[in-house]
């Protein structure tokens, strides 16, 4: 991890994986959003199962605020 990170104290590590936790604990409840919840056919469902997996951070927040404006219509 030195060759990626040279110089990086216990603090910024312990940061990073807390982001990392933080950001796929949000991927796996709007995960569970999707399949039990929402009403996106087949298709729409995978689609958005690709973009919280495939583009971290603006697949989740994509998600929710596409959700947002579904409801809200």
């Amino acid at each position: 991890m030195e060759l990626v990170t040279p110089g990086l104290s216990p603090l910024g590590y312990s940061t990073i994986v807390t982001l990392l936790i933080v950001y796929y604990a949000g991927a796996l409840v709007s995960l569970i959003h999707l399949i039990f919840k929402s009403d996106y056919n087949l298709t729409e469902r995978l689609l958005w199962m690709l973009a919280l997996w495939l583009l971290p951070i603006v697949g989740l927040i994509a998600y929710w605020v596409f959700w947002k404006r579904r409801t809200r219509n």
